[in-house]
């Protein structure tokens, strides 16, 4: 076999496309990873806000499962309709393809915890009409909700 500079330039070419497609799709899949940790991030600060925000008798709640549910406030519907939200916008990320499945199984995790608590079920069948546009969040959000709570 005689190898000529020819051949020598052509196997050099070969091997950097063959180095420049293996880069690119290492650089796509660490982009896509820093990207759904920004949003991770996004998400984690917006839900540490709103939660902040909650009344007292919610989160007392929450914590004594033997105190009675609170009387419906308009407080607790704004409540319920600030983390519906911010729940409509990951699961609109996710469907988009914007939050890969093991970030979206830790945010859905979470919704499944958040959304079965009595109030939050009681309040959803106040706010859930704001969703009227978007009929398949509506569908995810009913099957968190357990049946003994609608």
């Amino acid at each position: 076999m005689h190898v000529t500079v020819e051949s020598i330039v052509q196997y050099a070419t070969l091997g950097t496309l063959v180095t420049g497609l293996v880069s690119l799709v290492v650089w796509v899949r660490i982009y896509r990873k820093q990207v759904n940790a920004q949003l991770v991030i996004q998400i984690s600060a917006r839900y540490a806000a709103m939660f902040q925000s909650f009344p007292a008798q919610v989160w007392l709640v929450e914590f004594d499962s033997a105190r009675p549910l609170p009387e419906r406030r308009e407080e607790f519907t704004i409540c319920a309709l600030q983390y519906a939200s911010i729940v409509a916008f990951a699961y609109h990320l996710h469907e988009r393809g914007y939050l890969t499945n093991d970030v979206w199984e830790i945010l859905d995790a979470e919704h499944r915890g958040n959304v079965a608590r009595p109030w939050f079920a009681r309040e959803w069948n106040v706010i859930k009409a704001q969703f009227g546009a978007h009929p398949n969040f509506i569908a995810y959000m009913e099957r968190l909700i357990p049946r003994s709570s609608r």
